[in-house]
């Protein structure tokens, strides 16, 4: 993958952050691979992203190969951040949609888990920080 095609997109409206959480959908982290810096107001967090846009559609789906890639996430201008139902024992956190709703951020989580972040206003950054390496495990959502 050349440097061209790696990711780097910021968010400063809701229609931008959309598209951030599209991206991130079915990202993976740790609870050791997100940070709050209460004095910068800066939340930052490192994702195995899933590379939804390299999805090749044409492909037949037993031949399709997928990709996940590390990317970061930095969300500026955020004055507190809240947990909801976050239990510490859970080793992966498995990333569903980003959103946003009276001046605030939410990261959403398989099993109802959510960190809420207070923000004065959307300024995200996502960047892809390696080259993406292949997987043949595709995010299944049963709906």
């Amino acid at each position: 993958m050349t440097i061209e095609e790696k990711i780097k997109l910021t968010a400063s409206t809701e229609d931008d952050l959309n598209i951030i959480s599209y991206l991130c959908q079915d990202a993976i982290l740790s609870k050791e691979e997100f940070f709050f810096d209460e004095n910068k107001k800066l939340f930052l967090a490192t994702l195995s992203r899933y590379c939804w846009e390299k999805e090749d559609k044409k492909s037949k789906k037993e031949d399709q190969v997928c990709f996940r890639v590390v990317c970061g996430l930095q969300i500026k201008n955020v004055n507190a951040i809240n947990f909801k139902n976050y239990n510490i024992d859970i080793p992966f956190l498995s990333l569903l949609a980003i959103t946003h709703k009276e001046n605030k951020i939410f990261l959403q989580f398989s099993n109802s888990i959510e960190i809420i972040l207070n923000c004065e206003k959307i300024t995200v950054l996502i960047e892809d920080i390696d080259i993406p390496w292949p997987t043949k495990l595709k995010p299944k959502h049963n709906v």
